[in-house]
């Protein structure tokens, strides 16, 4: 299986995704992505960052970019 890499940013931060994940296909990485917008949202952190600006960027085993996935705004 190929090896996506799920790099979380805003536009001057970075968490690169040095590990990757293993995915069957596009689609699961695009899960995968939305997965750790839901769990970066609902954690310790979810009220004292403003969302709209960050991303999650899944790279592919070349560390391409292939698609980009924005966190929705924060609902209070």
């Amino acid at each position: 299986m190929p090896r996506y890499f799920f790099d979380v940013m805003d536009s001057t931060r970075s968490v690169p995704d040095e590990a990757g994940l293993e995915c069957r296909d596009l689609g699961e990485a695009h899960l995968q992505a939305c997965a750790l917008i839901a769990d970066a949202m609902t954690g310790p952190e979810r009220l004292a960052v403003d969302w709209r600006e960050w991303r999650v960027e899944v790279r592919d085993e070349a560390h391409s970019l292939l698609f980009s996935v924005p966190f929705p705004p924060r609902l209070d």
